[in-house]
């Protein structure tokens, strides 16, 4: 393999480790093994995201019937789809324990498959697409024959009231020819009374005849008058039927919602096994990494989250100490602060007590002095009261 070759396979093994989330540097320290693991689940998700792509656009074209809005719409689907599953494939994690790694990939398990419906509908559009042709068709002819059938069974009624009225004319027409002949033989002398000559029997039934041929004519054109109607009626109904089944062939819509009944009323075996396959194709990257072995790349990746996780928890237990060192000084800080205050406070007390008894014992000198001056004014007035009594 030349060097052109290999820089070209290298390319797209990188592309698609690159589809497979997994992390490059990692895998770098890995054996070749385990970069040719990853590189066939991302191709297996690439590929997934490319159906997704083709599927999308066919279904939005139905729709909007616009290639290049299509296109832009299905790349934008198909984008979708291939980062969702490049998300599942990314967040499943390896580990030695069988029943985690079940638990863990249900739910991814149970999205791929919602996936691989969302994507099959239009691949079954897109492969039936004869057959749902010829299911539309289908119906539209019922709706056609039901249009003719009603159609027919009006102008069969109509066709009934003509045959009618020609019965009714063509029984009158027998009669009167019934009367004809009997009024003839009668005046030849052949049958009647067998009198020849216009005698009174014989004038009798040419009145008959005359009287029936009047009822003939009158039968016969009221009832060729009614036909022309009902037969201008019966043109009327074509005219109106030719004009609804053009209208109704118009209506027919060949939308994505026309097209999907159609297709729910084909077989299911066929669609079945397409569905299965797209499971089968998208559930395929999770189902290589949940059979792949615990490799290299997993005890790496397991080794260097544990040390990041080790490191974290190093890192908070450090600002945690830190926090709880500079709630120390602080609190003795404030602790001293508050032992001060105490101390000020004391002396503002002791000072406060001494004015305080200073005050008391100012107040006692004057009240004491003021009582001795009470008392000596009432010596002095008790001993000048005795001597005016003496």
């Amino acid at each position: 393999m030349s060097e052109v070759e290999k820089e070209r396979t290298n390319i797209i093994r990188q592309f698609f480790i690159f589809c497979s989330a997994a992390d490059t540097d990692v895998l770098d320290q890995c054996p070749r093994s385990e970069k040719q693991k990853y590189a066939s689940i991302g191709a297996t998700v690439f590929f997934t995201g490319l159906l997704a792509c083709l599927s999308g656009g066919y279904a939005l074209y139905t729709v909007f019937e616009n290639l290049w809005m299509s296109i832009f719409l299905g790349l934008f689907w198909g984008v979708l789809v291939f980062n969702l599953d490049r998300f599942l494939v990314s967040t499943m994690k390896k580990s030695r324990e069988r029943t985690r790694e079940i638990v863990q990939i249900t739910p991814r398990f149970l999205l791929a498959i919602l996936l691989a419906i969302v994507i099959s509908t239009p691949l079954e559009l897109k492969i039936f697409e004869e057959e749902i042709n010829e299911q539309i068709f289908y119906e539209g002819a019922q709706k056609i024959d039901r249009l003719d059938s009603a159609y027919q069974q009006r102008v069969a009624v109509k066709r009934t009231r003509i045959d009618v009225i020609k019965a009714d004319v063509e029984k009158q027409r027998e009669l009167r020819d019934v009367f004809y002949q009997q009024y003839v033989c009668e005046c030849d002398g052949t049958c009647g009374t067998g009198q020849k000559g216009r005698g009174s029997e014989c004038e009798r039934k040419q009145k008959k005849y005359e009287q029936s041929d009047e009822e003939f004519r009158n039968l016969k054109q009221a009832g060729d008058q009614e036909i022309t109607a009902i037969q201008g009626q019966i043109a009327d109904l074509q005219e109106q039927n030719t004009l609804k089944r053009a209208s109704l062939e118009r209506s027919f819509a060949d939308g994505l919602m026309v097209r999907l009944n159609a297709l729910r009323k084909l077989p299911a075996g066929p669609q079945w096994a397409i569905l299965l396959l797209l499971i089968a194709i998208e559930i395929a990257p999770i189902l290589v990494k949940l059979l792949s072995p615990y490799g290299p790349y997993d005890h790496l990746l397991k080794t260097i989250e544990y040390n990041f996780e080790i490191d974290e928890v190093v890192a908070i237990n450090r600002r945690n100490q830190e926090l709880n060192n500079k709630l120390t000084v602080m609190a003795g800080m404030e602790h001293r602060k508050v032992e001060q205050e105490l101390k000020n406070n004391e002396g503002a007390l002791r000072l406060i007590g001494e004015a305080h008894l200073e005050l008391v014992k100012e107040q006692l000198r004057i009240w004491t002095e003021k009582e001795k001056k009470r008392i000596r004014l009432e010596a002095k007035q008790n001993l000048t009261d005795s001597d005016q009594k003496l």
